[in-house]
């Protein structure tokens, strides 16, 4: 019998074939890609970020992401935006392995009527998924610690391909326009579905002195970025991001017809991550003596890029 994958090789196949699927999906990714290439630098994917309306799905995701070695770890709240988040992350002190940062439409924060058609549009997209087969493969690699080769790459195509998109009919344009009213961040997911809405790329990796280059470099290229860079200059977590393009989504109009909606749904992030601090402010360090790098996220941060997707109930109308 050939060897088990271990949770690393596996998640490398599915952030390998998760950024195919975002370049194809996003011009400005393969732009980035373009740039950094040009400039000598290498593309090191920090992590992604979904956001989910589904608690079910939401908690299969997860446990298909422990598969990959990731485990939930910090809670983040964002009641202006209606979304509560966590990240998933390879639990130490390397701050290199790829992570994911979900967030989770709160419905409680939503009105009763507008809560009611988002469960709505759950319960007919969940009616149109079949993840039974990724789920035999959950158990399998929770029965023996890992997955074979074949399965692995099955795994891997559920996931990206099936289970990280939109199933089920078009999203009725009345529960977009409902839902964009309360919450742009979380029109915007249901417009998604529980795809990456951003991927994030390393500052250093990509041979940029910091952040402020970086950026300064894309827009030059006719990037169109966040105004402002989050994080000051020192702190452990400093972060930018594209502005999503308006794309149309398909939409099921009142009478039934087939219809358009403009929405914003996915952009690059670029990150810039420096030594961790204690609550006092003093620096941490590695057990070997090596600087801390800060791998987690910060709310204040977040709050801000989640601006960069947000498809507001004006812009409908």
């Amino acid at each position: 019998m050939r060897a088990l994958l271990t949770p690393a090789r596996i998640r490398r196949l599915f952030v390998a074939e998760a950024t195919r699927k975002f370049t194809r999906n996003v011009p400005d990714f393969a732009a980035l890609r373009r740039l950094v290439r040009e400039h000598g630098g290498r593309l090191h994917n920090d992590h992604g970020a979904i956001r989910v309306a589904d608690p079910a799905l939401c908690a299969l995701f997860v446990r298909a992401a422990a598969v990959m070695g990731l485990r939930r770890e910090r809670d983040y709240d964002f009641p202006a935006k209606k979304l509560r988040s966590f990240d998933l992350q390879v639990i130490g002190e390397d701050h290199r392995p790829f992570k994911i940062f979900v967030s989770q439409v709160d419905l409680a924060a939503f009105p009763d009527d507008v809560a009611r058609q988002v469960r709505e549009d759950c319960a007919a997209c969940a009616q149109a998924a079949d993840h039974a087969p990724l789920l035999a493969l959950i158990e399998k690699a929770e029965r023996r610690g890992g997955l074979s080769p074949g399965d692995a790459t099955c795994f891997v195509d559920h996931l990206v391909h099936r289970l990280m998109t939109r199933s089920g009919p078009p999203l009725r344009r009345a529960t977009l326009e409902a839902v964009a009213r309360v919450s742009g961040e979380a029109a915007s997911a249901l417009a998604l579905g529980p795809d990456f809405n951003h991927v994030t790329i390393d500052v250093q990796a990509a041979g940029f002195r910091g952040i402020e280059a970086m950026a300064a470099a894309m827009r030059r290229a006719g990037f169109r970025l966040l105004p402002a860079i989050q994080g000051a200059p020192g702190s452990p977590l400093r972060q930018t991001a594209t502005l999503a393009a308006t794309m149309d989504t398909p939409v099921l109009e009142a009478d039934g017809r087939l219809g358009r909606a403009p929405t914003e749904k996915q952009f690059v992030e670029i990150i810039e991550r420096s030594q961790a601090r204690n609550a006092e402010g003093g620096l941490l360090w590695r057990q070997d003596g090596r600087p801390l790098i800060f791998r987690n996220f910060l709310a204040a941060n977040a709050e801000k890029i989640f601006d960069a997707a947000a498809t507001r109930g004006a812009a409908l109308r």
